[in-house]
């Protein structure tokens, strides 16, 4: 920013404000002589107007107006200029929404320091505009462009600091496309930024953090293991000295443990903890310290569903493997009636109105593929998968109408799925068992785990229950209106949408939610578990890049020096007017 004085030099001639003042100041003592008369003494007043001693002062107005003209000369030698609001630039604010910008608490945070700081700034420099952008795991803007210190202070009250993660790099990015690098950018945040080469001279970066000891979660999980509930939490010492920390576990009133854990520098330490099935949520807690978001855990009771399968299977060796294989999987149910997965050899195979028809083909004709297999990695059913020197047997068949392969060798279809009207999955596993020695390998019970994984996660309800800050929820209803509590706030009315009932739910609150749905409550927790952010000892203070581009900044500054010789020359006008009619009453 140019400063607002472009020759701060000529302020050297502020000296001879005070010689002025010391010539009026500095008075002759003469000794007192009584005459006969003054007649002779024309200019008597003359005596007292020059010396060498300090006397009381007698400053007439003419003194001050000398001054005021010797101040607006030396201020208009300076070449002062002023911003023109029709020409300043907008700013937009970059603000880290990550939880440690929190750190420290409620009045000595970073987002205290540099909410201040912004303050501080749109009161030293006027700007044609403000634009709040914040800068959580995706960035978003916080409103339109904004011009009232009301209207900020308005958008701020967003500025909550609850995201996992920041992303400031792609916030920069938005910010520059929205303002077609017309505009200032200010960062505020509490890390350095990964370089300090802001060569176009549009962006400033202000970090507030300090580098803090913290001991935070940093993983909790919670599965289903037989007849138990397996708990894990990871804990964190993101500092150079051993800490000690209290770890509490609660079960609703009910204290589960609580001691101290320590952990050494720069380390992690694993809790594990069995659970009868059936224990309800449970809240692991930490004694406080710079960074309360990660200081907390909840584990919700894991969701025990499992699919009822149908096996429609006239080949009694094919049949046997096919048991075995589910059983292995832990995820099928003990029954099979209306069942939700139905694997069969036929063209048409059983009915089932909510089912999943997985078709065999089965044919002892086939050719062997050893590869290279093309494999859609992306597809819940290949998940985990490596067939690398496996054998695969199958009929030389071609892609169904509307089928998708998954796993293919050349144009040879080997696993293929299609969406039907009514949301039911439709897959093909073309493979003679016999001749092949996929069945022999991890990759058999890993496809079938897969297959009943994907197929509990598209039934109502909640297939996982613990979540990370930011992770995608969603919940497939089995009704027309879902309610949801977050832990925070009033309830709210979802409504699903799609054939298949899901409801994005958008967690941006830790604690324990719970959804309603069919006056069935299901609870699911949301845990900060965010390494980076939980590592304090990252945090910098300090400011990097300037706006500093001289031949466009000139243009939004006006120069202001003939407003200053205006008054000084108007103030000599009136010193000679009052000098001259001095003389003349003399």
């Amino acid at each position: 920013m140019i400063p607002a004085l472009t020759y701060p030099l000529a302020l050297i001639g502020l000296v001879a404000l005070p010689t002025l003042a010391a010539i009026y100041f500095l008075r002759h003592k003469h000794r007192r002589q009584p005459v006969s008369s003054l007649l002779l003494w024309q200019h008597q007043l003359k005596s007292r107007e020059g010396g060498a001693k300090l006397d009381r002062p007698r400053l007439p107005w003419i003194f001050f107006l000398e001054l005021l003209i010797l101040a607006l000369l030396i201020t208009a030698a300076t070449g002062p200029r002023w911003q023109l609001p029709e020409t300043t630039r907008p700013l937009i604010v970059i603000l880290d929404d990550s939880a440690s910008m929190l750190a420290g608490g409620e009045k000595d945070s970073a987002r205290v320091r540099a909410e201040e700081r912004l303050n501080a700034l749109l009161r030293e420099r006027k700007f044609h505009s403000v634009r709040l952008l914040l800068a959580g795991s995706k960035p978003r803007l916080a409103g339109p462009a904004v011009t009232e210190q009301k209207e900020i202070r308005a958008q701020l009250a967003q500025w909550t600091c609850r995201a996992p993660a920041t992303a400031i790099e792609s916030a920069i990015a938005l910010a520059s496309d929205l303002s077609k690098q017309q505009a200032e950018i200010l960062v505020l945040t509490d890390r350095a930024p990964a370089h300090d080469d802001f060569a176009d001279g549009r962006i400033r970066w202000f970090a507030f953090g300090r580098t803090t000891p913290n001991v935070a979660f940093v993983n909790a999980a919670r599965t289903a293991n037989g007849e138990q509930d397996r708990c894990l939490l990871e804990l964190a010492n993101h500092s150079a000295v051993p800490q000690s920390a209290r770890l509490t576990l609660r079960a609703g009133t009910n204290t589960l443990h609580s001691g101290a854990v320590s952990i050494p520098a720069q380390s992690r330490e694993r809790i594990i903890l069995n659970l009868p099935a059936g224990t309800p949520a449970i809240e692991a807690s930490l004694t406080d310290d710079a960074l309360a978001a990660d200081n907390r855990a909840w584990l919700a009771s894991p969701s025990r569903r499992h699919v009822r399968v149908q096996l429609a299977i006239e080949d009694e060796s094919l049949r046997t493997l096919l048991e075995r294989t589910l059983e292995s999987t832990g995820l099928r149910a003990t029954q099979n009636a209306d069942p939700e997965l139905v694997l069969h050899t036929s063209l048409a195979g059983p009915m089932a109105t909510n089912g999943w028809h997985v078709r065999l083909v089965n044919h002892t004709n086939s050719l062997a593929y050893t590869g290279p297999f093309v494999m859609d990695h992306a597809h819940p059913l290949a998940r985990g998968l490596a067939l690398d020197g496996v054998i695969w047997s199958a009929a030389t068949i071609t892609n169904a109408p509307g089928y998708l392969p998954v796993i293919s060798a050349g144009d040879i279809p080997l696993l293929s799925a299609r969406t039907d009207t009514l949301g039911r999955q439709q897959i093909v596993l073309n493979l003679e068992a016999t001749a092949s020695t996929l069945p022999t390998t991890p990759n058999w019970p890993v496809l079938f785990h897969n297959l009943l994984d994907w197929r509990l996660q598209e039934m109502p309800g909640l297939h996982e229950r613990n979540f990370r800050l930011g992770q995608h929820v969603t919940f497939r209803a089995a009704s027309t209106a879902v309610r949801w509590q977050p832990p925070e706030g009033v309830a709210k009315n979802l409504t699903p949408s799609g054939t298949l009932g899901a409801v994005a739910l958008e967690t941006d609150l830790i604690g324990l939610h719970r959804i309603i749905d069919n006056n069935i409550t299901t609870e699911f927790a949301v845990n900060f578990l965010a390494n980076d952010e939980s590592d304090l000892a990252a945090a910098k203070t300090g400011e990097w890049g300037e706006w500093n581009r001289p031949e466009e900044t000139r243009r939004e500054y006006a120069s202001v020096l003939w407003i200053f010789l205006l008054l000084a020359l108007a103030g000599l006008g009136g010193h000679l007017r009052a000098v001259a009619r001095s003389k003349g009453t003399a």
